[in-house]
């Protein structure tokens, strides 16, 4: 990036051993921090190819970079770097409120305005955070007190969740493969409504209820866009029991699992119209014909 461009910007440009940084002093004192009731008074980049790279100071580590490529010599800057503050703030709000009404309690640094929470099912627990758009990953996963190494990005989108088990049960499928099984499921029949697409917990037949007859009893009604529906069968693949599941998210949307008793063989999204029914599901997956597939 040519360095009279960044200067014409405003920006305060050094390098060193071929690493291009640039600071912008503001001159607003728009951006605050409202924890600290600090204003940030400038912000530092480091130049990656046509990109500014927030490094400093804290609040704005790790938000969107700034594309050079859509800037003229009279771009205002310092009001992109005060309106992606707000934009955090905004998000900050918007997601701490909703981590509240699900019965979590959010924590915001006062340094970072890093958005985290806890959430723990047995022997997992789990740290999650936000990032700067809102959007929620894994920061830390312990299992019965050993940390685990987060290889995945493991995104996901906290509105989805509709309570707080269900969250619970969600990131406890993502890691129940290295979880202890105490025993494989016994039988419980025929795909029957059950509580989440990662509770392997099995439910006796009496509580269960067949698939089939809330269909023979509504299959002319519909279902609103947002209303929770929750599936789960078991299937027998060449004598071995496995468990699939899925919870809706809206629409036509569902995210699924399929487990056996090592722990979790498959879990994403999938769309309903595209989805090839739990057998051929499972033949695609697996690699096996479709009639040796069984549907207990």
């Amino acid at each position: 990036m040519d360095r009279a461009f960044l200067e014409q910007l405003g920006l305060d440009v050094t390098e060193a051993d071929g690493v291009v940084e640039a600071e912008l002093v503001l001159q607003g004192g728009q951006a605050l921090n409202p924890l600290t009731r600090k204003v940030i008074d400038r912000v530092t980049f480091t130049i990656m190819g046509d990109r500014l790279l927030y490094v400093g100071p804290p609040e704005f580590v790790g938000a969107q970079p700034i594309n050079l490529a859509y800037l003229s010599p009279s771009s205002r800057l310092e009001d992109l770097i005060t309106q992606t503050l707000t934009d955090h703030l905004f998000q900050l709000e918007r997601r701490t409120n909703e981590l509240t009404a699900l019965g979590f309690s959010p924590r915001v640094d006062p340094s970072t305005l890093q958005l985290t929470a806890e959430v723990e099912k047995q022997p997992l627990k789990f740290t999650i955070g936000a990032s700067r758009t809102g959007q929620f990953r894994i920061l830390r996963t312990i299992n019965a007190g050993v940390e685990l190494t987060n290889a995945a990005q493991n995104v996901f989108e906290l509105s989805e969740f509709f309570d707080k088990r269900a969250l619970e049960d969600f990131l406890f499928a993502l890691f129940s493969d290295v979880v202890a099984t105490p025993e494989e499921p016994a039988q419980v029949g025929s795909a029957t409504i059950h509580s989440s697409p990662s509770n392997l917990v099995v439910a006796s037949s009496a509580q269960s209820l067949p698939f089939k007859e809330l269909f023979d009893a509504f299959g002319d009604a519909l279902l609103p866009p947002r209303s929770p529906l929750e599936v789960v069968a078991d299937v027998n693949v060449g004598g071995q029991r496995l468990r699939f599941a899925a919870a809706r998210v809206q629409g036509s949307t569902f995210r699924g699992m399929l487990a056996g008793p090592s722990g979790k063989i498959w879990a994403d999204r999938f769309e309903l119209d595209e989805f090839p029914g739990i057998k051929g599901f499972i033949s695609e997956l697996m690699g096996v014909p479709y009639d040796d597939i069984e549907v207990c």
